[in-house]
């Protein structure tokens, strides 16, 4: 079985792929630059058709649900890359791919949550906004990492950030009391 920085490959491939591909970005320089961006490119790839289809099997409220963990994880993993890239921790050509890959992952969760048919529209339309918010934090900041804009990537992961906690807000409205 191929090892990974440490762990069998299987064993990244069945945890959340956000956070498997935040940790193969953050594997040291040495490595073949080539064959790491490859390999990830090929994981977020192969795994967005799969998401999409065992989301389509969900109820309306357990849609929004796992979209929303997916959306939480996937953010949490572009604050993460933003953050090794600024610190100088992380090349710019693997944390703008990263970047890239987390937006359009973002992008299909936010498109995933507008399918939902909830019973409460107007909370599921908070949820959404919070995602595509997040969507366009990480393509703003893969666009300031791609041409390595430093301020404008701070900001970016800034937004992120506050994106995180307007999710957070929205997630717990959707599911608290009504």
């Amino acid at each position: 079985m191929p090892v990974i920085g440490g762990m069998r490959r299987d064993l990244i491939l069945r945890r959340n792929f956000p956070a498997a591909a935040a940790f193969i970005f953050m594997i040291s320089g040495n490595c073949n630059d080539g064959k790491v961006l490859g390999a990830v490119i090929r994981l977020g790839r192969a795994f967005l058709p799969l998401l999409a289809v065992a989301l389509t099997s969900c109820s309306s409220s357990e849609t929004v649900e796992k979209q929303t963990k997916l959306a939480g994880s996937t953010a949490q993993a572009a604050v993460m890359v933003a953050d090794a890239w600024l610190s100088d921790a992380a090349p710019s050509r693997y944390a703008s791919s990263a970047l890239q890959s987390f937006a359009e992952i973002l992008a299909d969760a936010d498109q995933q949550l507008q399918s939902a048919t909830p019973s409460d529209p107007a909370r599921r339309d908070a949820v959404s906004r919070a995602v595509g918010r997040l969507s366009n934090a990480a393509n703003q900041a893969a666009s300031a990492v791609r041409t390595k804009q430093h301020a404008q990537a701070s900001q970016a992961q800034q937004e992120l950030r506050a994106a995180q906690a307007d999710l957070v807000k929205a997630y717990s409205e959707y599911f608290g009391p009504q």
